[in-house]
């Protein structure tokens, strides 16, 4: 990596944001509109759990470009923001909305209690996730091109983060009714303000990351590791706090999910509600190992996406540990894989992989060479539009 502070500095009155943010994010989102007008002349999934969803074509709003990102888990999330958490059989057993993380869906009812009485129901609602998804999406992007800056000095790497983190094949769920494009936002600035040596800041949005979804606690990592090494950080030197105000500041995300653990003992009468409430999901338990050479659920076409997807972050993140600058991110996209590699199956994998935002700095960095980035590009692109033509019609795609 080089160094020019010039080029960290970002563009006059928004010019960076417009040009390799906004602009991207514009672009891509049409083109995805127009997958899904393609993938409507098809017929769709017979397996959608909400038939009469997939029969009439759409399942929240009847303007296609908007509904096609509605799918699947959104159901539970949009439950949760109407109706807050209800146990429905038994834990573990029976599926049910204490198995999601209460933040994106509280965000989304609190944007939704600014539409007028008369206009509020589920149409809204819809609507309202797809702006809390939208804003914290461009947010997290506009944020992630200034860090990648920061860290670099190359405006150019920068920007191919942004591109190859939109274009990755589950890059569509930072659209979606998911709270994907918070937890990005929560997990970029969280780290980007421990790599400037505040910690107090960082600590809480990664409290915050963890209230969004039980991945974000793993930002425990590098930040306990950035607290531990401050004189690692060339922008913040050594400081003058103590290193365990900081450590402390570092575990912070851990509380998040003690909240929610404590919220749903509660809720269920079980202590460790948290983890069987997984079970109705096919995930429970298992030695990486087990996960490797026998994952449950291992879908015939998606599953080698899914491995892939682990096997290439992890191959990242590790790349990223050669480097101090940049050890605190690899270190967060190896300890992101965790979860996954003791869950037992690879499902939904690649959504998981599509916010580890390292890693698409890592290609970013790769990408200075013409070839990779066409290479990068060209894939990611494919496969997007493949996996949202499915998507797009009631397909499971992660």
């Amino acid at each position: 990596m080089r160094e020019n502070p010039a080029a960290a500095g970002g563009d006059p009155a928004g010019a960076g944001f417009a040009r390799d943010v906004l602009w991207p994010f514009a672009w891509t989102r049409l083109l995805l509109a127009g997958v899904a007008w393609f993938g409507a002349q098809l017929s769709p999934s017979w397996t959608y759990p909400f038939p009469e969803a997939a029969r009439r074509g759409w399942a929240f709003v009847r303007w296609l470009p908007l509904d096609a990102f509605g799918r699947w888990d959104a159901h539970w999330y949009l439950d949760l923001a109407a109706s807050g958490f209800a146990l429905r059989g038994p834990l573990g057993a029976a599926q049910s909305n204490l198995a999601f993380f209460p933040l994106y869906p509280w965000l989304v009812r609190a944007v939704d209690a600014f539409v007028p009485a008369r206009w509020r129901g589920p149409e809204s609602l819809y609507l309202a996730a797809l702006a809390v998804s939208t804003l914290a999406a461009l947010a997290a992007l506009a944020l992630l091109l200034r860090f990648v800056r920061e860290l670099t000095g190359d405006g150019a790497v920068a920007s191919r983060a942004v591109l190859y983190l939109l274009l990755f094949p589950a890059g569509f769920f930072l659209s979606a009714p998911y709270p994907e494009s918070l937890l990005l936002l929560l997990s970029v600035a969280s780290l980007r303000s421990a790599w400037r040596g505040r910690f107090a800041p960082a600590g809480l949005l990664g409290l915050l990351a963890a209230l969004t979804r039980p991945g974000g606690v793993l930002l425990a990592v590098p930040l306990a590791w950035l607290a531990l090494r401050p004189a690692g950080n060339e922008r913040t030197g050594g400081g003058g706090r103590r290193a365990w105000a900081r450590l402390a500041w570092a575990l912070a995300p851990g509380l998040g999910v003690a909240l929610q653990a404590a919220n749903l003992w509660r809720l269920s009468g079980d202590p460790l509600a948290l983890f069987h409430v997984q079970a109705a999901w096919g995930r429970s338990f298992a030695w990486p190992w087990r996960t490797l050479l026998a994952p449950r659920d291992f879908h015939p076409y998606l599953g080698p996406l899914e491995a892939g997807s682990v096997a290439g972050a992890a191959g990242l993140g590790g790349w990223l540990l050669r480097d101090r600058r940049t050890r605190a991110l690899g270190l967060f996209a190896l300890a992101s894989l965790l979860p996954v590699a003791f869950s037992g199956t690879w499902l939904s994998a690649l959504r998981f992989t599509g916010v580890l935002f390292p890693c698409f700095l890592a290609l970013a960095l790769l990408g200075r060479r013409p070839a990779v980035d066409r290479a990068i590009t060209v894939a990611f692109s494919m496969a997007q539009a493949a996996l949202f033509l499915a998507w797009s019609r009631f397909f499971w795609v992660a």
